[in-house]
């Protein structure tokens, strides 16, 4: 089948740089966002809703547009929208990816291509290593539940899958997504307290920021 022209290869924006990516865990609330102002930023789901500056949204959960009310803010969002989710093809505000789902767990060489690992925090480093960054910054990858809490805002309440501990399965991919960022000379930190994504290196934000 030939591949659909309005499918987005992702650029080297950002060759040989650094970017942050935020995920949604419960840490992300305590991250002064005035400190990464002028770094390069991927906001994955409603961490956009942190900054008007922030470079590039992110989102592959195909209930997340719809559920959440938040088309407006999107629209209103300047940076750059992307996604996995082919549904969304005919929207010309959103960049659409070719998602591959198996194997999970890795990063594609491949600019036109998305591995999804299962989550959009995980999808989300293969965009930056698209980008081109040779650092990626995660903050929000908490991985686990903090004081009760799977996100750093109420908006989601409790879904269903949050009711038992689905960290064990996010977490999987992550040791493929490491061996090939190392393959491809790229370093990954983790600069969330305390996260139990222990793949990475751990940094504080004020070591990976002096």
């Amino acid at each position: 089948m030939p591949r659909d022209s309005r499918l987005w290869r992702v650029p080297r924006l950002w060759p040989g740089g650094e970017c942050f990516i935020l995920g949604g865990g419960p840490s992300l609330k305590d991250v002064d966002m005035s400190r990464l102002k002028g770094h390069r930023v991927i906001a994955v789901n409603n961490a956009f809703k942190l900054a008007d500056w922030i470079d590039v949204m992110f989102f592959g959960d195909p209930r997340w547009l719809k559920n959440h009310g938040i088309k407006q803010g999107i629209l209103k969002f300047a940076g750059l929208k992307v996604t996995t989710r082919e549904e969304h093809l005919d929207k010309p505000w959103i960049k659409v990816v070719k998602r591959r789902v198996q194997p999970a767990g890795g990063i594609s060489r491949d600019p036109g291509i998305l591995v999804w690992n299962i989550s959009s925090g995980a999808c989300a480093i293969g965009l930056a290593r698209h980008f081109g960054v040779k650092r990626i910054v995660l903050l929000g990858f908490d991985m686990r539940k903090v004081d009760g809490k799977t996100n750093w805002h109420d908006d989601y309440g409790v879904p269903k899958k949050f009711q038992f501990n689905p960290y064990s399965r996010f977490l999987k991919p992550f040791d493929g997504i490491a061996k090939d960022l190392n393959r491809q000379n790229v370093e990954c930190v983790n600069a969330t307290p305390d996260s139990a994504l222990d793949v990475f290196p751990k940094l504080s934000l004020d070591e990976v920021l002096c």
